[in-house]
């Protein structure tokens, strides 16, 4: 009888141990998460060029860098937080700031946002570069894009974007695009201002560490 109530007091040590273990390891905070994209613009007539993103993820925290993207040979950080709410309609947003260096100079504030309802969803990142040469030189950039998923890990959907990274006779640039997700990368083809002389691909490509 001793015996059992030994080993029944030390069986109960050990679960308390392990549950607590459990608990301790569930409650730690997430680790932080890495990913990055590059975008090659296949422009007429024009350089073709890379855009490279940076980007780092801790709870809330959320960095970027940049290159190429608010101009030829500039390099850009970014530093914000998210705030995220809903459950079956998931609306997020992410306020940032950044410094622009290179060809470009300036200050930016910068918003990114999305939002998902089932199979749809919505994306923007939308920044003010305030040069440091002259308000006249002040722009401002934006991309978006207007998603549906039809198939597991098939994405397409509508896109549009303002920049001065290369010439083009519209303002806003509108398209269409194509995704496709395997393993940890991701795959995309832009089609931009189709029917006009100022149609342009972009060829996309991700990575998730």
């Amino acid at each position: 009888m001793t015996k059992f109530f030994i080993l029944s007091f030390l069986a109960g040590i050990i679960s308390t141990s392990g549950r607590s273990q459990k608990v301790a390891t569930d409650s730690a905070p997430p680790k932080w998460s890495f990913s990055a994209a590059a975008y090659y613009y296949i422009v007429p007539d024009q350089e073709n060029t890379v855009s490279v993103i940076g980007y780092a993820d801790h709870q809330s925290l959320h960095l970027e860098g940049r290159y190429n993207y608010e101009d030829f040979k500039t390099g850009s950080l970014f530093a914000g937080w998210r705030f995220e709410k809903g459950n079956k309609f998931v609306f997020g947003a992410t306020p940032m700031l950044g410094l622009v260096v290179g060809n470009t100079d300036g200050f930016a504030p910068a918003l990114e946002l999305d939002a998902s309802y089932k199979i749809f969803d919505y994306y923007s990142e939308t920044e003010y570069v305030l040069d440091f040469s002259g308000k006249e030189n002040n722009f401002l950039y934006t991309w978006g894009e207007l998603g549906v998923t039809p198939f597991n890990r098939f994405r397409t959907g509508i896109s549009y974007q303002r920049t001065r990274l290369y010439q083009s006779q519209f303002e806003i640039q509108r398209g269409v695009f194509a995704e496709y997700q395997f393993w940890k990368l991701t795959t995309g083809l832009y089609y931009f201002d189709p029917f006009s002389n100022s149609q342009f691909v972009i060829a996309s490509l991700s990575i998730d560490f």
